[in-house]
């Protein structure tokens, strides 16, 4: 049985919110921990979370020359050029962060690719005769995916089109190489301090007045993951009308580990892991 330590910090971003100390705290959230137990958190290398393996890249100057073209990107009609043959074969290993991983081949990434794209696909009428964007050209290259680690390099297969100097991409690695053998579902991130140990947490509308909020947290720790629980609570009046703007503004509540999170799952209260990532980086 693990051992759960809960310690609990009340800090707003910039400083303490009047009267915080006395709001309730949640409890520590615990159960959290549970659905994490058997992750692997010493294998090297550690299994990949990763909250989504597709990409896009629309060129600096967007729709800018072919206006037209905006309504037909959202149809989702992509057509390979008639010079362009996907690879069937896996490339080798794909690389994440100087790591090596089963890869697979350009056609499975192109079919998975469009079946994680469809559902958003525009369903307007007009589609049916929208022209495709063609594929100039097929690329196993390095890009950028969202993990619990934030941004993080990984071998992918990119789809170049020419219209808008834009490009597809999908993450190259066979699902085996994610925890789960898929994407997860993403929780709340955090920043981390240099020496690990302190958790800056992002909330919304931390100020005073009745259009703000005041915040409470605590943190449960185990051996293989950190679960963060935030509770929330309104300046507002009840009864008491307040014109409030429509902008969200960022702020952040900290929680101190009693060990570095290191290379442990960040939760939140549900227990969905979050992307950590440094203070100098941008989740």
């Amino acid at each position: 049985m693990r051992a759960l330590v809960a310690a609990l910090v009340l800090l707003a971003a910039c400083g303490s919110v009047p009267g915080q100390s006395t709001l309730p705290l949640p409890s520590p959230p615990t159960a959290a921990l549970a659905k994490w137990k058997d992750f692997p958190v010493h294998t090297k290398p550690r299994p990949i979370i990763v909250f989504s393996r597709t990409l896009e890249q629309i060129g600096p100057s967007g729709f800018s020359s072919e206006p037209d073209r905006k309504l037909d990107y959202g149809c989702n009609k992509f057509v390979f050029g008639p010079a362009v043959t996907p690879p069937i074969d896996a490339p080798g290993k794909a690389i994440v962060s100087g790591a090596s991983y089963p890869s697979i081949g350009a056609i499975r990434a192109w079919v998975e690719l469009m079946a994680a794209r469809t559902p958003y696909a525009s369903q307007s009428s007009q589609c049916a005769t929208s022209r495709p964007f063609v594929i100039r050209q097929v690329r196993w290259a390095i890009a950028a995916f969202h993990t619990d680690h934030g941004w993080t390099q990984m071998s992918a297969w990119l789809f170049d089109f020419a219209e808008i100097d834009g490009y597809l991409g999908y993450a190259g690695l066979d699902p085996s190489a994610f925890w789960g053998g898929a994407i997860s579902d993403e929780g709340r991130g955090a920043r981390i301090s240099a020496d690990g140990r302190s958790l800056k947490v992002p909330v919304g509308n931390m100020e005073s007045g009745p259009c703000g909020f005041s915040y409470t947290a605590a943190v449960a720790e185990s051996d293989t993951a950190v679960a963060v629980a935030v509770r929330q609570f309104s300046h507002a009046t009840p009864g008491a009308p307040a014109l409030c703007d429509l902008v969200y503004r960022v702020g952040y509540i900290t929680v101190t580990l009693n060990v570095p999170l290191g290379d442990r799952v960040l939760l939140d209260e549900q227990g969905k892991p979050g992307a950590a990532c440094s203070e100098s980086e941008s989740c």
